[in-house]
């Protein structure tokens, strides 16, 4: 800090903060390391150093205990830094894969309209086809879930045809405790077709027997829904085979 006073430099080069986001990454170093690093990226204050600092939400510590206080303090501080740490927060969560305690500081600092509006926006921005953000989105459609958007169902509708199948059945999972019924017909699709793995069929499945959505006797049934169900008296139910 003293360096960039002797100079009158009001804030820190790209290479100071890229040394300093090096330590904050540093998996294997002691918690008091990355520490120093987080604190002198944080006192710096700038959005440069905000955002290298955000990338300790990108890598997992040798140490479990660690990994989450460190991450837990850090949520706490941004949550003190008013509009940059909102605007930092924001670019984060459109970009970065894991987003859990980004959305954490964000619903600090904002109103739930403006994290509903965040978090839509961040989710729209994965498409169904991308597989490459499937974490994220896992993330960002549960935290929906979590803080009521009140649009939910429309926004998680779309990544039942997810390219990923742990993002199906996270979709499949919202849909069913929430009882999203304008995704009931897709759902009920979802049973007949053979695109799906077992896991994503059985999912499916699942939730067209604890939502009781009305089935057609003569529906076809994937192989792998037959295995397990049977249609009765309009409804689909485990056949307790085996």
């Amino acid at each position: 800090m003293g360096f960039f006073g002797l100079f009158g430099i009001d804030k820190p080069s790209e290479k100071a903060i890229a040394k300093q986001v090096t330590h904050v990454k540093e998996q294997y170093a002691k918690p008091d390391y990355r520490q120093m690093a987080m604190d002198k990226l944080l006192g710096w204050g700038t959005k440069e150093s905000l955002k290298g600092l955000l990338s300790r939400f990108t890598v997992v510590v040798q140490s479990p205990h660690w990994d989450e206080e460190e991450k837990r303090w850090l949520v706490e501080q941004l949550a003190t830094r008013g509009d940059l740490a909102k605007a930092v927060l924001q670019e984060f969560l459109l970009k970065s894969s894991d987003v859990t305690h980004a959305i954490k500081a964000l619903a600090r600092l904002c109103s739930k309209t403006e994290l509903d509006a965040i978090l839509s926006q961040a989710l729209k921005a994965r498409s169904p086809e991308d597989y490459r953000t499937s974490q994220s989105k896992i993330e960002l459609i549960f935290a929906l879930q979590e803080h009521g958007s009140p649009n939910l169902e429309n926004e998680i509708l779309p990544y039942l045809d997810d390219h990923n199948d742990d993002v199906k059945c996270a979709a499949l999972d919202v849909c069913m405790v929430q009882k999203c019924e304008i995704s009931y017909p897709r759902i009920l699709q979802m049973i007949s077709e053979t695109e799906h793995s077992a896991r994503v069929l059985r999912q499916a499945a699942t939730a067209v027997c604890q939502l009781e959505i009305p089935v057609d006797l003569h529906k076809p049934l994937a192989a792998e829904v037959a295995e397990d169900f049977v249609v009765k008296n309009g409804k689909l139910k485990p056949s307790h085979r085996g």
